[in-house]
């Protein structure tokens, strides 16, 4: 298969993050951002990266035959991942797309050739989310990738992992529950687009941008409070002893306040008692008092008295009784 010329994007730490907006059964699109090792794998990281990165725009080929007379020659496909489908579902196990030529697993090629052999196979298929390619055997590698939805030990040296997903897991798992027919093939009303991708995070980093210049600008204000801050000390280091001794004495000033108020609340206390109404009625209420202890007291006294005399009573009885028997 001809292979279209492409020039790869530099592979430096700006472009090892990939993003795809992905469109689940015509829903809105939402965003998965995949991180590529470019160090392990570079030359897997940079086809990937050049694929998201290109403005094309892939076509699905139409499913009309014509005679091969008459019929113009297919023009040969732009590797691109835009507008291309996931067109092999496994549920528990992966989900596969890349088909930028037929759309159904059996085309595509990658920047490099048809195909490029074997990079490396340091990554393992160790958890879900591993980003890793598609082959027909060994050192056939083209467009054609998958992300895992489990642990797939069986992949490892046969399959270049090369990236995992950093965001974006929910989709990926949303995508493995759409129908599919007998050949593990969204049906037609369930199609998965990738309606949009690109180097970078995409819409995410827009987002980070923006929170990480809310971030600059935040702290500038910072240092400039604490520039601000170290003027107006270094200003008022000369005239620090006075301010010193502004403060002691708002310190004396507070205190001399509480000292009048105690005043001020003795001064009404004394007044009351000195109103001889006030005076009067305190001196009945210590009288009621008195006479009530004292009336208990008495109450008291007397039923011990009468208790006592009870007794003594009885037991003059007693004795009489006994004298007399």
């Amino acid at each position: 298969m001809a292979t279209c010329p492409m020039t790869a994007p530099p592979s430096d730490q700006h472009h090892e993050y990939c993003y795809m907006d992905i469109s689940i059964a015509g829903s809105e699109p939402r965003t998965v951002v995949f991180l590529l090792d470019t160090r392990t794998c570079p030359k897997t990281s940079q086809n990937f990266a050049a694929l998201c990165a290109s403005s094309a725009v892939a076509k699905r080929p139409s499913s009309k035959g014509g005679s091969s007379s008459n019929a113009n020659p297919t023009p040969t496909p732009t590797p691109t991942y835009r507008n291309t489908e996931f067109h092999r579902i496994k549920p528990g196990f992966m989900v596969q797309g890349g088909d930028f030529a037929s759309f159904d697993g059996t085309g595509g090629h990658s920047i490099h050739g048809s195909t490029f052999p074997d990079e490396s196979f340091a990554i393992k298929h160790d958890a879900e989310g591993i980003l890793s390619m598609a082959n027909r055997g060994a050192n056939t590698n083209g467009s054609q990738f998958f992300v895992t939805l489990a642990r797939a030990p069986h992949l490892d040296g046969k399959h270049v992992a090369f990236g995992k997903v950093v965001h974006g897991m929910n989709v990926i798992r949303e995508m493995a529950s759409v129908e599919v027919d007998e050949r593990d093939r969204p049906i037609a009303m369930q199609r998965i687009v990738v309606v949009d991708c690109g180097v970078g995070m995409g819409n995410l980093g827009d987002v980070n941008n923006k929170s990480a210049k809310k971030g600059d600008i935040k702290k500038k204000k910072k240092h400039r409070r604490r520039d601000r801050s170290a003027s107006s000390s270094s200003s008022s280091s000369s005239s620090s002893a006075s301010s010193y001794d502004e403060d002691d004495s708002n310190g004396i000033s507070r205190s001399r306040d509480k000292r009048r108020k105690r005043a001020r609340s003795q001064s009404r206390s004394r007044s009351r008692d000195r109103n001889p109404r006030r005076r009067r009625s305190k001196e009945r209420r210590k009288k009621k008092k008195r006479k009530s202890k004292s009336w208990h007291r008495d109450r008291e006294d007397e039923d011990r008295r009468r208790s006592r005399k009870h007794s003594s009573r009885s037991n003059r009885k007693h004795r009489k009784r006994s004298r007399s028997r």
